[in-house]
């Protein structure tokens, strides 16, 4: 997950120029940029893996916009997209100094689950079961 910590800042614009990763653009993934005010917000990307299962990648809420439910609504849209796609769950990985992110997935029913990848930047690892209508 990419964060903004104090004094490592994060270029909306830079990134924005840059272009979706290769791995979250479709058919096999999604890269969503929110804007406020017509101005980059936050940005978040999923993609669908081989077994059904979806993950969360490149998750970011620009300092102004934090706390003001931005990050919830990019990972619920994440979710829905997920869904679209005919995926069971959503994973992700972050890390544990990013203290409001994984406050973020806790409270929207992510549970921290055993490794199931090797980047060595995360050191938590969490899974949702998305809901499939019937």
């Amino acid at each position: 997950m990419v964060y903004d910590r104090e004094d490592a800042g994060v270029d909306l614009e830079e990134e924005i120029a840059k272009g979706p990763p290769a791995d979250l653009v479709p058919p096999n993934g999604v890269f969503l940029l929110a804007l406020a005010d017509g101005e980059p917000a936050g940005f978040g990307g999923i993609r669908h893996l081989d077994n059904g299962v979806a993950e969360v990648k490149s998750m970011y809420v620009a300092p102004p916009y934090r706390g003001t439910g931005l990050g919830r609504r990019i990972l619920a849209r994440l979710d829905e997209v997920a869904l679209e796609h005919g995926c069971s769950a959503v994973r992700l990985d972050t890390s544990a100094y990013l203290t409001p992110a994984v406050g973020l997935y806790r409270s929207a029913g992510y549970r921290e689950v055993p490794a199931y990848n090797e980047n060595p930047k995360a050191d938590l690892w969490f899974e949702r079961a998305l809901r499939q209508e019937d």
